[in-house]
């Protein structure tokens, strides 16, 4: 397949090095960047979980090649940008390519409508990254995982969804589908967002973890907005997740502050949560919006936003 990547972040990096060992891949730049990251090589060190346990830490090169305009059919045009940056993005794209198809990893709180308005329901599927990582310099240090969460919204979507699972799989990648994929993506995004706006007061992952206090009131915040996704028509009891989050706190934290300092795939993975911050505190005011107008108890997110 020839694909599209929008982008050279954490994520459109780690698939296109993933993806370009089969697939013929090509990364979508701003003119003003194209001849700075062209042919640019850049080195990773990277946990591939698609590996055996002992041949899971891979170093090596990756040298990318770019486009600033879409120059050509593309069988796929993955677009790996925050949620924010969606709408401008996809106006871009659409302008040069009205009939491409593309992947949406993105995370999601307001459903398709604006989406439906810029593609037609057959042109998009929608996924989730199952990887992470950070850029030091010029090492790109994550790990990408050996599964992706990709879902179709409409039955029209189901053809694409097909191909694209295929063009993971390819590559050593296991698609997961969830029954419902916005719902799964309002599930990540509760468990991420206030995590993000608790990382904010500190923006390290060691000094928030020791912030106990912080910790629970972000806890007891994703606890509130699981209720709120309850009342979006939410069957919570698909997400294992949920019930993790009602035990009780004091079990609960040294099992997540062990999990972040001992396990080097989350480090990894939540390392890209600093470079995420400002996504994820945008999705929170959604969060918090749509909550007042729903009437759910939201004391602990209105006791995070006062970080903001």
């Amino acid at each position: 397949m020839k694909i599209l990547i929008v982008g050279t972040g954490v994520i459109g990096t780690l698939y296109g090095h993933a993806l370009s060992k089969y697939h013929e891949v090509i990364h979508f730049v701003r003119e003003n960047k194209l001849n700075i990251i062209n042919e640019r090589k850049i080195h990773f060190d990277i946990i591939d979980e698609r590996e055996t346990e002992e041949n899971m830490y891979t170093t090596g090169e990756y040298i990318y090649k770019c486009v600033s305009r879409v120059d050509c059919d593309y069988d796929l045009i993955m677009v790996p940008v925050n949620t924010y940056q969606l709408k401008e993005v996809l106006e871009i794209l659409i302008k040069q390519a009205p009939n491409a198809n593309y992947l949406l990893f993105t995370l999601n709180w307001s459903g398709t409508e604006k989406i439906d308005k810029l593609l037609k329901k057959e042109q998009y599927i929608m996924g989730y990254a199952g990887g992470g990582g950070t850029f030091k310099g010029d090492l790109l240090w994550g790990n990408v995982g050996n599964d992706v969460m990709l879902g179709a919204v409409y039955e029209e979507q189901k053809p694409l969804l097909a191909n694209a699972i295929e063009m993971f799989k390819t590559c050593g990648i296991t698609s997961e589908i969830p029954s419902n994929v916005l719902h799964w993506l309002w599930i990540h995004n509760v468990g991420a967002s206030p995590i993000g706006v608790g990382l904010s007061k500190y923006n390290d992952i060691v000094r928030y973890l020791e912030d106990e206090k912080l910790v629970e009131t972000c806890f007891k915040a994703i606890n509130e907005c699981y209720n709120l996704c309850e009342k979006m028509g939410v069957d919570l009891s698909e997400y294992p997740e949920v019930e993790m989050f009602k035990m009780p706190f004091s079990n609960l934290y040294p099992m997540f502050k062990k999990n972040f300092e001992e396990n080097p795939i989350m480090q990894r993975y939540t390392a890209h949560a600093l470079l995420a911050i400002d996504e994820m505190t945008d999705n929170f005011k959604q969060m918090l919006k749509s909550g007042k107008e729903i009437g759910i108890d939201m004391t602990n997110m209105k006791e995070l936003i006062k970080l903001l």
